[in-house]
């Protein structure tokens, strides 16, 4: 029996890929809704460029698969490439991006540096990065299609864990909040920002914290806005139906902070957009959401098993802001493990070793 803790994009893609193998004998627990925690609280993006070599190799492998993905999935997620476009503020900015531009161009996802002017809407005198390969998609469609191949082959428990049996060095099961206990040989943790939660209750360190994020949607205009676009304070872009999406890239407090939009933030997000974006003077904020980044370290994921954990016990979390974009290709490792024992290398790479084998990642570039 396999338990999988999280009914989010990971955890689904996940069954996902073990249903494709043929395994019958999977389980899986969520404790409020599918998708309640990150899976459907992102602006829900792609992109290759990363400023650690370890994120980037892993982006050229996770989004070929999750465009291929898109086509077989039974609903179309709409996968549009619509670039991202870094201002670039200050000659520091600008001899940074230099050297991340050599870098990328030898991994074949090169961009180019652009005069902002050249984006008539936007209201800067400086410099721009424009990176052409990345774009934008529809998550829900990606959580609710792996749903939907799954829910009437494995059982479905809505309750939260709240212990994970071991015995002997073995995962023997799961006991959940209304007092049901599951057995299982095999436990996958992809809770996401709860994640931490879980194996801190084994007297594990976590390496995870959630930190709250607010996103803002205006109200509808032509479609004018493209790539998403990042400065300092911002980010933004638009739908297809011609909303501006975008939050504030200040950090905020780490922690389980309410699932709640403030003031603040709404009004920081509408002052800088609308001094930085031509002719939008009187637009007004739609609607909002908050979630959390499950964030780690050094800012990459943590997939597979530790060394010192009990034999059984598998985890896939920590994504820190860029979780939905590798969801499909993660589930397809993690089958691949579960279900094979096949070991990608990536598995090492981004293993909860690392961090006690002093091998972290250098990844800054965390949008």
């Amino acid at each position: 029996m396999i338990v999988i803790i999280g009914a989010g994009a990971h955890g689904l893609s996940l069954a996902y890929h073990l249903k494709k193998k043929g395994l019958k004998d999977v389980t899986i627990i969520e404790m409020k809704r599918i998708g309640y925690g990150s899976s459907s609280r992102n602006a829900a993006r792609f992109r290759y460029h990363f400023y650690s070599e370890e994120n980037v190799n892993y982006a050229l492998k996770a989004i070929p698969y999750l465009i291929s993905q898109s086509k077989v999935l039974f609903l179309n997620s709409i996968i549009y490439r619509t670039g991202y476009l870094w201002i670039l503020r200050n000659e520091k900015q600008i001899s940074a991006f230099k050297k991340l531009d050599s870098f990328w161009k030898s991994k074949g996802v090169g961009g180019r540096f652009l005069d902002c002017k050249e984006f008539h809407y936007l209201n800067v005198d400086t410099l721009c990065y424009y990176a052409p390969q990345d774009g934008a998609f529809h998550h829900d469609y990606i959580l609710y299609s792996y749903f939907i191949e799954i829910k009437d082959v494995y059982k479905v428990i809505y309750d939260k864990v709240t212990e994970i049996l071991t015995r002997n060095g073995k995962v023997k099961g799961v006991k959940t909040e209304s007092g049901k206990t599951i057995e299982a040989d095999m436990v996958v943790i992809t809770a996401g920002a709860w994640s931490g939660e879980i194996l801190q209750k084994l007297n594990y360190p976590s390496y995870i914290e959630p930190e709250k994020k607010e996103i803002f949607i205006t109200e509808p205009l032509k479609y004018f806005i493209k790539p998403l676009i990042i400065d300092n304070e911002i980010y933004f872009s638009q739908t297809l139906k011609g909303e501006i999406i975008g939050g504030n890239e200040s950090k905020t407090q780490r922690g389980f902070l309410p699932f709640t939009n403030s003031i603040s933030e709404m009004s920081k997000f509408i002052t800088s957009l609308k001094e930085l974006v031509k002719d939008i003077q009187g637009i007004g904020i739609l609607r909002g959401w908050s979630g959390y980044y499950e964030m780690t370290p050094d800012h990459s994921h943590i997939m597979g098993f530790s060394e010192s954990w009990p034999e059984g016990l598998y985890i896939d979390a920590g994504y820190s802001g860029h979780g939905m974009m590798f969801a499909p290709y993660s589930g397809k490792i993690m089958a691949d493990l579960i279900a094979d024992n096949k070991k990608d290398p990536m598995l090492s790479i981004f293993s909860p070793d690392r961090f006690t084998k002093n091998k972290l990642l250098s990844e800054n570039l965390v949008i």
